[in-house]
């Protein structure tokens, strides 16, 4: 695999080879990309974030919340560049095995805040994969296919630690090929604990990716952030560009193209921002499965 130069404004060169970052993901289903964005982009995207925050009416709640700012690549084009860092994407795309992938929704900016109320709570639930493995879109409950048809891409604007709520996973999980046991989500998760005894945290530094294949169970964990301080994430579900958006990414596009905000960037990052954020659903290949919109859960009738 060779190496990519000549890297956009912002951009870090991350520490290894390509190949090496790509081994690992197809051993583990989870690797870190160190340094994929510099510290001066990193103090601009925190900056342009907390201008965002202060706009919103009402205030977002300042303890035990997790939630999104929306429009990310309008108002930041260091989230533009950072969300199309072409080593990350060459890795992706050869995990997936094809050239022609896309974003199932926009980059989502995510502010998880310090816990007060929920410090040493265990909550119900929250464990899942994630799309297209999904309830109610995936055919099957359970997948047999070989294939892989999605990976996480998140960017880790803070640092990722167990004292700031790294997301929890189970390691090896993506190799069972199914939803998590309903038990995973009934009591809490305790790590260290059954059914809860192989959880771990991703840890990563300020200015890596975390790259994961779609199939991992894992778990937003506010309550396991008392640092005090909140942690910010750029989260992407990239999947082949055959499988349906998980949302409908029209008024996040018109958005963007309204804000003019693609006259700032260079031109390799437009293009293919364009092509992950904007372009239409290619057709369905044969000899795949069939993934569809999120369908109705049908009703359980007590007789």
């Amino acid at each position: 695999m060779d190496e990519i130069n000549d890297l956009a404004e912002g951009l870090g060169e991350p520490d290894r080879a390509p190949g090496d970052y790509l081994d690992e993901l197809r051993t583990n289903g989870f690797v870190v990309v160190d340094n994929v964005l510099t510290s001066d982009a990193l103090e601009r995207i925190r900056e342009a974030t907390y201008r965002e925050i202060e706009k919103q009416d009402p205030a977002p709640a300042e303890f035990d919340d997790r939630f999104g700012m929306p429009h990310s690549i309008t108002w930041s084009p260091d989230v533009c560049r950072a969300v199309t860092h072409p080593v990350v994407l060459r890795i992706i795309r050869e995990y997936l095995s094809t050239e022609d992938i896309h974003f199932c929704h926009q980059p989502a900016m995510t502010i998880l805040r310090p816990t007060k109320e929920l410090l040493g709570t265990f909550p119900d639930s929250g464990w899942h994969a994630d799309y297209p493995y999904h309830p109610d879109v995936y055919p099957e409950d359970r997948w047999q296919d070989e294939n892989i048809y999605g990976v996480q891409y998140n960017i880790c604007i803070d640092e990722f630690r167990t004292d700031n709520a790294a997301t929890q996973y189970v390691p090896g999980s993506h190799l069972v090929k199914s939803f998590p046991p309903r038990g995973m989500n009934e009591g809490g998760t305790r790590m260290g604990t059954p059914p809860h005894e192989n959880v771990e945290q991703m840890v990563a530094p300020a200015g890596a990716a975390l790259i994961y294949d779609s199939r991992t169970w894992h778990r937003a964990c506010v309550e396991l952030n008392e640092s005090g301080e909140d942690r910010l994430a750029i989260l992407n579900a990239v999947c082949p560009r055959w499988v349906r958006p998980m949302v409908d990414k029209t008024n996040g596009s018109t958005v963007y193209f309204e804000s003019n905000a693609e006259s700032g960037l260079d031109d390799l990052t437009r293009v293919e921002l364009n092509h992950l954020c904007h372009s239409d659903t290619a057709p369905h290949p044969d000899g795949v499965p069939t993934i569809l919109e999120k369908q109705p859960m049908p009703r359980r009738i007590k007789i």
